[in-house]
């Protein structure tokens, strides 16, 4: 009896010791599927862990290596944007874990996932900015992220214009993918391991991140060929084009927005991006006109919404007769920085009407406002 009982114990371990060994050989099978890397490769990324590890603690710099980037090209890259070579690696090695994403709200509803580079991502990116994106040429019709341009250089040469049509495209910077950086740089004269690093350096996740420094220029660069056939639409049939961003605005004095809107779809298609059927409108005779949050309505200046204007006038006047403490309170705000903000927005509207002589007078008390505080 004690000899069967042994005997099922043996066979019983030695099952289980089979079943062990085949899901380990299984595990070890899927990590290397999954991972699509040779063993070099494999045995490259351990040896880089073992080397970090006793560099942490004995103070001495091991070599990075990264496969998938060419070594001379990240030499390059670092002295063309001013950081140590060791640096770059680091940050190359795991571009997502150098972003910190987040979700805000929409005006008009909805989410935004904003993906924001840590600090040494971002002086990279900015250096990317400086040294490399500022010197490309735009299309005029680019309005938005420029230099010396701002918001009304979009809307002015719409004013007066009887017919206005507004559309944006979906999604705009994530329908701008890595693999064209990569092409844009190469375009602009970069050795093709080179572009692949900067391109690296200005996506995450294969697009172009909302938050990063170099997208609002990259944006402007990849979309020249887009505006360029829009623009040249937009003559043939006597119209005027401006882009800000993503939003795309076409006007005229005679508009067959039945014959033009497919036309710009087939080119905004062609050039890799959708339009937003959700927000294309069609504006024409007495109907409220606003672009980019400004009104042409009055067809003479331009001016903010006047819903906008009530709103500002509304918060100006209870904080100078209550106080702020007291307006905050009744509004439910807790932001510190309220005020400055209420001030921006002022700004913001002197920008767009500089003879509202309300606007000034309101920044000169919150100011003083301010400094009492």
């Amino acid at each position: 009896m004690n000899g069967i009982l042994i005997a099922v114990l043996i066979v019983t371990g030695l099952l289980i010791y089979k079943i062990i060994s085949s899901s380990r050989k299984q595990e070890g099978y899927k990590r290397w599927k999954a991972g699509n890397r040779s063993n070099t490769e494999d045995t490259t990324d351990t040896e880089t862990t073992r080397k970090g590890w006793f560099s942490r603690y004995f103070g001495t710099s091991a070599p990075i290596t990264i496969p998938w980037f060419d070594e001379e090209a990240v030499m390059k890259c670092a002295n063309l944007l001013g950081v140590e070579e060791v640096a770059l690696k680091e940050i190359l090695k795991d571009i997502p874990g150098h972003y910190r994403e987040f979700w805000i709200g929409k005006r008009k509803g909805g989410y935004r996932m904003i993906s924001a580079p840590d600090k040494d991502l971002k002086a990279i990116q900015d250096t990317i900015n400086h040294r490399v994106l500022s010197f490309v040429n735009l299309h005029p019709a680019a309005t938005g992220f420029r230099c010396k341009m701002s918001i009304s250089d979009n809307v002015r040469p719409h004013l007066g214009k009887p017919y206005v049509l507004k559309t944006d495209i979906h999604d705009f910077f994530g329908s701008i993918r890595s693999l064209r950086v990569r092409k844009m740089f190469e375009s602009m004269g970069y050795p093709p391991k080179i572009a692949r690093v900067l391109a690296a350096l200005c996506c995450v996740r294969r697009c172009l991140p909302q938050g990063a420094s170099t997208s609002p220029a990259l944006s402007n660069i990849i979309s020249y060929e887009m505006d360029k056939k829009l623009a040249a639409l937009a003559t043939e049939y006597n119209l005027v084009y401006t882009r800000y961003a993503d939003d795309l605005t076409f006007s005229g004095d005679v508009f067959s927005a039945q014959q033009i809107l497919p036309l710009i779809k087939q080119i905004i298609r062609e050039e890799k991006f959708e339009i937003n059927h959700k927000k294309t409108r069609f504006l024409s005779g007495h109907k409220r006109k606003i672009i980019t949050g400004v009104s042409i309505s009055s067809g003479v200046k331009l001016t903010i919404p006047k819903a906008k204007k009530r709103e500002i006038r509304k918060n100006v006047h209870f904080i100078l007769t209550k106080g702020l403490a007291e307006h905050q309170r009744r509004i439910g705000s807790h932001d510190p920085a309220y005020l400055k903000r209420l001030i921006g927005t002022l700004c913001y509207w002197r920008s767009i009407e500089p003879d509202n002589a309300y606007v000034s007078d309101s920044i000169a008390a919150l100011k003083g406002l301010e400094k009492g505080s």
